[in-house]
């Protein structure tokens, strides 16, 4: 009783503590690491999104990895030393890395002083630009410049570059260290909207340079996208622009490693798209969040695990786990069967044992009953004896049922009764035959 007690009270422990370990194997949130270079407004957004993920108690926690530079950003997520990477889509895009979401677009401004005679590309040939950092090093927005010359056919050294920092532009301007800007940025950007104030300022109203041949050039480079500044978009009046301007821009987008867990990449972009009110209210920016396009044909893929959150085909956890599920009740059919008929077989086994044990009793009861010689009945109560002691002590006869005990007792009481009555006899009427009956012979 008290051993049955011990393993039910220790299985009882084991279910306990198994439900404990898989309550904290699902349910623990679950922490992605994402590079993205510091110092800049995508390394703001991203703290903003962390800390909103983290207020939320959500499933999904975020731990920023600041990086030098973008060139820095997509080799962590090519090494695969993070999870999630903030990446431009012109800047060593890693062959391991899928869209999530698209964090903003970032078209590319081309802008002169209004009293200069530049009015297209070709007349910046002579001319000093001053390309706006956008990182530490400020070499993604210089390549990009290089292909916009390079449709134009306008050779390096047929112009003069200079690398300036945000803070820089309104004295590069003034002092007429360059000529025009090229600033790569979001058009809700402070920063944005900070250089062309500084060329308004210095040289009267702001002169956008059109990228008229915006199409061609995205079409010879997936990673750039044609785009239009419509007119006002930075405000001001008049409206700067005053009229629609042709341009390209880059994609900043949020990739993922391709070998990241589905239903972690789905949290992702749906905590992202449902938490974007709330993430704005720390970081602007994200008003400029958007989802991917999910065609096949996209230039950069989208994760799987988003792409199934974007258009509706989530699975639920029967779908995901349907098979498990059901090879699962066949292994238990399976194993309850083949646990069933090692039961029937030990149940089999320890009951031919017993029979076995039953009906030597009952030889030595008959023979004890027939016997006539005292000697002879010591040595059937002597076998009786061992009988008993080896049928307690066998393993194979350890857990009968009641009934089973219940005959063996009767079988060991009328033994001893018959070797008590025949001995009586004998000792009375020594040297006698004992006179049997039919009725003590049982029969």
């Amino acid at each position: 009783m008290l051993r049955g007690l011990y393993i039910a009270s220790a299985l009882g422990l084991a279910l306990a503590a198994a439900a404990a370990g898989v309550n904290y194997a699902f349910l623990r949130p679950t922490m992605l690491r994402v590079a993205v270079p510091q110092g800049t407004d995508d390394h703001k957004l991203m703290e903003a999104i962390g800390r909103v993920f983290s207020a939320s108690r959500d499933s999904v926690r975020l731990r920023i990895v600041p990086v030098a530079t973008a060139n820095a950003s997509s080799a962590a997520l090519q090494s695969e030393s993070v999870d999630i990477a903030v990446v431009r889509s012109d800047i060593a895009v890693p062959s391991n890395g899928q869209t999530l979401v698209i964090l903003h677009r970032n078209p590319a401004l081309l802008i002169a002083r209004g009293d200069d005679q530049i009015a297209s590309v070709s007349d910046l040939k002579g001319k000093t630009v001053g390309i706006v950092r956008g990182t530490a090093t400020g070499i993604g927005n210089a390549k990009l410049f290089d292909t916009i010359l390079a449709q134009y056919e306008i050779e390096p050294d047929q112009l003069h570059r200079e690398i300036i920092d945000r803070a820089a532009v309104t004295d590069a301007l003034k002092s007429r260290q360059v000529d025009a800007i090229f600033v790569v940025g979001p058009s809700n950007a402070g920063f944005t909207s900070d250089a062309i104030a500084a060329v308004a300022k210095v040289g009267g109203a702001a002169k956008f340079i059109p990228i008229a041949e915006a199409k061609a050039i995205a079409q010879r480079t997936h990673a750039l996208e044609a785009t239009e500044i419509v007119r006002g978009a930075f405000g001001g009046d008049p409206p700067r622009p005053a009229e629609a301007v042709e341009t390209v821009g880059v994609t900043v987008r949020l990739l993922a490693r391709a070998n990241l867990q589905d239903s972690i990449a789905a949290e992702v972009t749906r905590r992202v798209f449902a938490e974007r009110l709330s993430i704005a209210r720390l970081e602007k920016l994200a008003n400029q969040i958007e989802a991917p396009s999910t065609d096949k044909g996209a230039a950069m893929p989208v994760h799987p695990g988003a792409a199934a959150f974007l258009d509706d085909e989530e699975k639920n956890f029967f779908d995901k786990y349907s098979d498990f599920i059901y090879l699962g009740a066949m292994g238990l059919s399976v194993l309850g069967s083949g646990l069933a008929a090692a039961a029937t077989r030990i149940s089999n086994t320890r009951h031919g044992e017993f029979d076995r044990v039953l009906e030597h009793l009952l030889g030595i009861l008959k023979a004890a009953r027939a016997s006539t010689r005292v000697d002879e009945l010591d040595d059937l109560e002597r076998e009786t004896d061992e009988i008993l002691a080896s049928t307690l002590a066998s393993r194979r006869l350890k857990g009968l049922d009641g009934h089973a005990m219940t005959a063996l007792g009767l079988a060991l009481e009328q033994i001893r009764d018959a070797i008590r009555e025949r001995r009586a006899l004998a000792l009375r009427q020594p040297g006698r035959p004992v006179e049997v009956s039919r009725i003590a012979l049982g029969e």
